[in-house]
């Protein structure tokens, strides 16, 4: 956990060194408190003993504080004095207690925050391929779980950890001071204590490993329920899933409900132990007080006997607190542990600051091959090579994992090849400036990726800047201007989260204005058109080729539909990660028999 302190900024660690320092001043000013509480009330008993037995309060009042003895001329001037002492420390604990809580929370809380921001930055650092090594319901638990239990780490750390300990050590030394034959109740008290946290910590410490991974069960089952809620219903699986779902849960109530009953256990057995010392050190100062005939004995005994046991209050609440500290820190450690798996994960693809820049959008491939993992059995692609010029447009087509899709992957650098090259514009893609290479390429996903909020808030995503006519000129050319137009708020529409309540062609010709609003110098259409009929489809082509005839944007369609490519100037037949054809569709007709027959079903003999 003390690996996350460095991520904090320095205007928190001088405020976390602020509240320790506070923190300190609180102790010791607490620390002393018993003292004057002690005395006070045996100077009471002395006076109310002097009464009774109507002696003068004329005589020399003395006292011993910590072994340091001291006198008054009047058993009600040292009352008073005591009193003046008991307050300025009570009132400087307080300020104490107050700011340092304060400033601890701030700095918890401000300190998560920058945390968290930390990860999310990370995150958006790592590749496609790395973000996979983890999955989307570890993610979010570390997001919200892992990142609230170190919350209260960090409270631990600066108030908790130094309060308990402190309280302990010196409440025993305190305690050893004001009463060596009262401090025998100590060395039974404090070895039970120490026993029963041991313990406890023992069969504590697994459950909340295990518990840890069961919210990642609970979050992987919830998440795979609510995005595959529409293949439950029609398959009728509501009820097994809800018994998969059930399980889990009831895993998870059995491993907390066993933690939770140890650690309550743990902390009432604490508190039964302390008041039976305490019930203990009460028996024996009442023996011991029959009989006292002495003033000043009568009122040491008492003196004693209150300042003593508000120290066994102290070990106890030592104890427990430390303890307590134990308890959070684990969990915040196990915690810590986790977040810094993704923080220490180095992206697989650098960000790279150069000046070579995306200028025209040819696009090479020399001999890539490429596998996803090291370890995998065998490559997507194998041997590809191919060149684009700029304004060209290039087809691939193939059946399913054939490795399309993979292509336009590492065209965007999402993932990087392990052998041959890819160049843009004649420079190595991986020596590319990054910023350059993200605004001049627009990968158009099967699956529009929408963000909840308005129609134009969406486009506005892609660019920001982007103006009223360019708002409407890219939805034109993507074909939605149309039906944008029939909705009563126009481009303020509202977009619910992954556009829910778009049809599926509207979503994809939204997102293919996402794509040429940027007006890349290259564009990928990842079988971003497969829920449009060939009418929309062929309009929508035509009015990209028209729109960037100038610009010479440079266009990679992937597609199972011969239709979608048709027109390309070049294409690529793919089959097992390997191009078996390549040409136009014409020559691709005559030499391809695989190309052939795909035109054949999908167009008819008349048409093809």
């Amino acid at each position: 956990m003390f690996r996350l302190y460095k991520y904090l900024g320095a205007k928190f660690k001088t405020l976390s060194w602020l509240a320790v320092i506070l923190t300190l001043i609180q102790v010791g000013a607490f620390l002393v408190v018993p003292i004057f509480i002690g005395q006070m009330n045996g100077l009471i008993a002395q006076q109310t003993y002097l009464k009774a037995h109507n002696i003068p309060d004329v005589f020399e009042s003395t006292g011993q504080i910590l072994r340091v003895h001291f006198s008054y001329p009047s058993v009600g001037e040292a009352l008073k004095w005591m009193g003046i002492f008991f307050t300025i420390f009570l009132i400087i604990g307080t300020i104490s207690s107050v700011l340092s809580s304060l400033l601890a929370s701030y700095v918890n809380t401000a300190g998560a925050r920058q945390i968290r921001s930390y990860l999310w930055k990370h995150l958006g650092e790592l590749s496609e391929k790395d973000i996979e090594a983890f999955s989307h319901a570890k993610i979010l638990t570390r997001f919200t779980i892992d990142i609230n239990r170190i919350q209260v780490g960090l409270m631990s750390l600066l108030r908790t950890m130094i309060i308990g300990p402190l309280n302990l050590v010196f409440g025993i030394v305190f305690s050893l001071l004001t009463d060596l034959k009262l401090s025998i109740v100590l060395g039974v008290l404090i070895p039970v204590l120490a026993i029963t946290i041991i313990t406890s910590g023992f069969v504590i410490a697994p459950l909340f490993k295990k518990e840890q991974k069961l919210y990642d069960s609970i979050n992987n089952e919830s998440q795979e329920n609510i995005l595959g809620a529409k293949v439950i219903k029609s398959y009728n699986l509501e009820m097994l899933e809800a018994e998969k779902f059930e399980n889990v849960n009831l895993n998870w109530r059995k491993v907390s409900r066993k933690s939770w009953l140890s650690y309550n256990a743990t902390f009432n057995s604490i508190g039964l132990f302390a008041n039976l010392a305490v019930a203990l050190i009460l028996y024996v100062v009442g023996i011991n007080s029959v009989g006292i005939k002495d003033p000043e004995q009568f009122k040491n005994t008492i003196t004693n006997a209150t300042t003593f046991i508000n120290y066994v209050t102290y070990i106890t609440v030592g104890v427990v607190m430390s303890s307590f500290v134990i308890f959070n820190i684990f969990r915040a450690n196990v915690s810590s542990k986790r977040i810094l798996e993704i923080l220490d994960k180095q992206p697989d693809i650098k960000y790279v600051v150069s000046d070579k820049k995306v200028t025209e959008g040819k696009i090479s491939f020399e001999n890539v091959t490429f596998r996803y993992y090291e370890n995998s059995e065998k490559n997507v692609l194998e041997d590809i090579s191919f060149t684009i010029n700029p304004g060209e447009i290039l087809g691939i087509i193939g059946p399913t994992g054939s490795g399309k899709s993979t292509i336009a992957k590492l065209i965007n650098l999402d993932f990087k090849s392990q052998y041959g090259l890819i160049k843009i514009d004649n420079n190595d893609i991986r020596e590319i400036d990054t910023t350059s290479l993200r605004q001049n390429i627009s990968h158009v996903y099967q699956k529009p990726a929408l963000l909840s909020g308005t129609i134009k808030t969406n486009l506005l995503f892609a660019k920001p800047d982007a103006s009223e006519e360019e708002i409407i000129q890219a939805t034109k050319n993507a074909c939605a201007y149309e039906y944008i137009n029939r909705f009563k708020e126009k481009f303020e529409h509202h977009v619910e989260q992954k556009g829910a309540n778009l049809s599926g062609g509207q979503k994809q010709r939204l997102s293919i204005a996402q794509g040429i609003i940027r007006r890349p110098k290259i564009l990928i259409l990842d079988d971003s058109t497969s829920a449009l009929d060939a009418k929309t489809e062929a309009q929508v082509r035509s009015n990209i080729r028209q729109e960037f005839a100038k610009d010479k944007i440079t266009t990679v369609i992937i597609a199972q539909k011969i239709s979608s490519i048709i027109d390309a100037d070049q294409i690529l037949v793919m089959e097992k990660g390997k191009i078996i054809g390549r040409g136009t569709h014409e020559e691709l007709m005559k030499t391809n028999d695989f190309y052939r027959e795909i035109a054949t079903l999908q167009l008819g003999g008349d048409n093809v």
